[in-house]
């Protein structure tokens, strides 16, 4: 195997990771319109520190 087909083999598997990647972007890409999804049901971002804060000092109902 010389230097030009291992470079050719490299560069077709740089092309697919690419592409795999592309792949999972797709998937985790947010649905449009769903705001529960994207900043939770009341507009608050339910990964936020502050969100989780204050959701503990909350009294249950």
């Amino acid at each position: 195997m010389n230097i030009a087909e291992i470079e050719r083999k490299l560069i077709e598997l740089d092309k697919n990771l690419h592409s795999i990647l592309e792949m999972v972007r797709e998937v985790k890409k947010p649905e449009e319109g769903v705001v529960e999804s994207v900043a939770g049901a009341w507009g608050y971002d339910e990964d936020s520190v502050e969100f989780v804060r204050e959701l503990r000092r909350t009294e249950r109902v």
